[in-house]
């Protein structure tokens, strides 16, 4: 797992852990990949992740429009081939 420095409110450092998914999207997102995202209805998208947080995340769709796909319909994501 990957280590963030952060200073709380006391003036002293604390480490927070961030899994290793959420580091993954972090790199996919400031790295604008193109990702295949399927559902479990068999749906498949492609786009860059916008946004993303516990519950959701938000694409851009390559004709600019978005779709917000909830993660527990989210079978798997992978970067586009």
């Amino acid at each position: 797992m990957d280590i963030v420095n952060e200073i709380d409110g006391r003036g002293s450092n604390r480490e927070e852990r961030i899994a290793p998914h959420e580091v993954e999207l972090i790199k996919y997102r400031t790295g604008k990949t193109t990702l295949q995202f399927r559902l479990s209805n068999s749906e498949l998208f492609e786009g860059k992740i916008r946004w993303y947080d516990d519950y959701a995340i938000r694409i851009v769709l390559e004709d600019k429009s978005e779709v917000t796909l909830l993660r527990q319909a989210i079978l798997y994501y992978k970067t586009r081939s």
